[in-house]
């Protein structure tokens, strides 16, 4: 049994959300990724239109966003929980934008402890584990490890755009993806381009 799909049983009432398509309009990863990308868009995103909260920073935001994925409001850990989000933005960051774009910020380390258990059939399976925020990071975790060793964890990547940063799933062909919405971020990206080439023309 793939790890994600077994690790779901240590919390039977866990939900993977829609990605954060409701909030940013992207299309939802696939299966367990999907509730990696769903923590992923609780983050705050900058904008000239107007900000986007942290959805983990108050505490009603957080308890609705919890609820959502059949965690109780009072879990504790949700300091933990922005923790582990904040560390996967910055390694996608790093990986996707180049090193420099996260110069300055320094790395986080995040563990998590999973329980096996040999069963009767021969077949080693997650057993039970922690409930609440605990069980959460400990699925995104186990979900990160599997896309990685499938090689789809390329695909989950966070916009180029420095005032957007939402992450999306890149179903091109190729991974070449950057944008989370070209028609938007990357136009916008190629207009600034466009104005700031224009602008050195007149000056030479």
């Amino acid at each position: 049994m793939p790890r994600n799909e077994a690790a779901a049983g240590s919390d039977s009432a866990l939900h993977v959300g829609d990605g954060g398509a409701g909030r940013f309009r992207v299309a939802p990863a696939p299966d367990k990724l999907r509730l990696v990308q769903d923590l992923l868009n609780t983050a705050p995103v900058t904008k000239r239109r107007g900000d986007v909260p942290d959805l983990l920073d108050a505490p009603d935001s957080a308890a609705k966003w919890l609820s959502g994925h059949g965690i109780s409001a009072t879990s504790p850990g949700v300091n933990s929980l922005r923790e582990l989000r904040d560390a996967i933005r910055r390694s996608l960051i790093a990986r996707d934008h180049g090193p420099d774009a996260v110069s300055g910020q320094a790395p986080v380390v995040i563990e998590a402890s999973a329980r096996l258990r040999l069963d009767a059939d021969g077949i080693v399976r997650f057993a039970p584990g922690p409930a609440g925020i605990p069980a959460l990071i400990e699925h995104v975790l186990t979900a990160i490890h599997d896309a990685q060793r499938a090689g789809t964890w390329r695909r989950l990547k966070l916009c180029r755009s420095q005032e957007c940063l939402v992450a999306f799933w890149d179903s091109s062909r190729n991974t070449s993806g950057v944008w989370h919405d070209v028609r938007t971020c990357g136009n916008a990206e190629n207009l600034r381009k466009s104005r700031a080439r224009r602008a050195a023309d007149s000056t030479a």
